[in-house]
């Protein structure tokens, strides 16, 4: 009896030791399927007062929150991996300490900051990474930018670099990396690219389509070095080559001076095609050359800036000449972290375009006829297309042409000396046409003198009478 009361109490107590294993079940579950996710922190940077970069119609600060909430929805298609962003409107403006604080206080793995760039004189352009100068925060930053960048350079941007910079007290310049650091978390600030650049433009000026896009492949890139996978969107990351960088032995300092070798050199000048071609030698023992920028005033203007091919120390730049004015051709160069040196400078005189005259054409046979020099030039002609026909002249087809052209010659003169002649007739004729009608007026007039000049003296005599006073002396009228 006592067993069997006993097996029943245990039989009674059952259902209670069940609902509480399922209660302990679904307590701890959510704390042991977490426990070994990632977590991720996406700081968009800038907000409220603080804007960030304006260039025309963008604002830095809303375009880093477009960026930024891209960026979470396509990390939470993956499993594993819990994202979070430090502001979810562009009103709120909080510190940065603030920001690597809100990040510890979630456990963060890794925190992102997002920015877009522009630089003073809108000379430089495309994408870069800064890390922590500083031990195993430097190598993940590090790590983790290699991935990124290289998922910018195959999109088009170009490659400025891995980077970092500190202050004057010799720690980490920038305060959300330097903050991040204090508190234990890896980070890294991305400069998508730079707003005022006619070269990175095309990256983001077409809609916020292109700033989502920036968002899903900063996203994958931290799937990536994370080797998460996502059944959603089909990615299997788990066996990603994450690059391996050792841990530095020292502080990982910025390259603060300038390129050690700028120098150019005239290859070749070809005045036919007006074109000059230099070779410039550009090299920096601390970092890398990044951009070169022609100048053809010695240094006072240049051009944009033009990538300068990694690895190289040596590359040749062809030079126009100008037609008006002399050149004084330079080379600006500038490394990694946008130190610059002049090179030297070479002299060009301008070179005056030549006007090209275009001969006449030959004077062919048939062309002959058109000018109907007559039967002997057109048997002249005519003997010299025929190689076979006989030449009664020992002169060359080319003096038989001269030949008929100084016969034309002087028969255009005896035309015109012809012309001149009857010219002269025919104002000889004019001017005698009035003389012989004056003259037939004149024998008119002579035939009838006789009879007019007896009529004049009958009428003379009755019209007049004389008178006279003295028969000696005659008074006249």
């Amino acid at each position: 009896m006592s067993d069997g009361f006993v097996h029943c109490n245990n039989i009674k107590k059952l259902p209670g030791i069940i609902l509480a294993a399922f209660l302990l079940f679904f307590i701890f579950m959510p704390l042991s399927v977490h426990a070994n996710d990632v977590v991720v922190v996406i700081d968009p940077g800038h907000g409220g007062d603080n804007h960030g970069a304006l260039y025309g119609d963008y604002i830095e600060k809303e375009m880093n929150l477009i960026v930024a909430r891209a960026m979470q929805a396509e990390l939470e298609k993956y499993e594993g991996i819990r994202v979070y962003l430090t502001r979810e409107d562009s009103n709120r403006d909080i510190s940065l300490r603030e920001r690597a604080e809100f990040a510890a206080e979630k456990g963060a793995d890794f925190l992102f900051c997002l920015h877009f760039n522009m630089s003073e004189d809108a000379s430089l352009y495309g994408t870069e990474v800064w890390v922590s100068a500083f031990d195993e925060f430097y190598a993940q930053g590090h790590a983790f930018a290699q991935i990124h960048m290289e998922a910018q350079r195959e999109k088009g941007l170009f490659d400025r670099g891995i980077k970092t910079r500190l202050n004057d007290g010799g720690i980490d310049y920038y305060g959300i990396i330097r903050h991040s650091r204090d508190l234990g978390m890896a980070s890294a600030l991305i400069e998508y690219c730079h707003l005022d650049h006619v070269y990175d433009q095309p990256y983001y000026a077409l809609g916020d389509f292109q700033l989502e896009a920036f968002g899903r492949e900063s996203a994958t890139a931290v799937a990536q070095y994370f080797r998460l996978s996502s059944a959603i969107l089909a990615n299997d990351f788990s066996n990603f080559p994450v690059p391996y960088v050792p841990l530095p032995d020292a502080i990982v300092r910025p390259d603060i001076s300038p390129p050690d070798v700028a120098q150019i050199e005239l290859i070749s000048l070809d005045e036919a095609e007006r074109i000059a071609v230099f070779s410039l030698q550009a090299e920096d023992y601390d970092s890398h050359i990044l951009y070169y920028g022609l100048s053809y005033d010695g240094g006072e203007s240049f051009e944009l800036l033009e990538p300068f091919p990694p690895g190289m120390r040596e590359i040749e730049i062809e030079v126009a000449l100008s037609a008006e004015r002399d050149l004084d051709v330079a080379v600006l160069v500038l490394n990694a972290y946008d130190r610059k040196t002049l090179s030297n400078s070479i002299q060009l005189a301008a070179l005056p375009e030549v006007v090209e005259v275009e001969a006449a054409p030959p004077l062919l046979a048939e062309d002959v006829f058109e000018d109907d020099f007559g039967e002997a030039a057109q048997d002249i002609a005519e003997e010299a297309a025929d190689p076979a026909a006989p030449r009664p002249w020992s002169v060359d087809i080319h003096e038989q042409m001269l030949i008929l052209q100084e016969t034309d010659k002087w028969l255009l003169i005896a035309i015109g000396v012809l012309a001149i002649f009857v010219l002269m007739v025919m104002v000889s004729q004019i001017v005698r046409l009035p003389r012989q009608k004056r003259a037939a007026e004149y024998e008119y007039d002579d035939s009838h003198a006789d009879e007019a000049a007896e009529d004049y003296d009958d009428d003379y005599d009755d019209d007049y009478d004389y008178d006279y006073d003295d028969e000696d002396e005659e008074v006249m009228y």
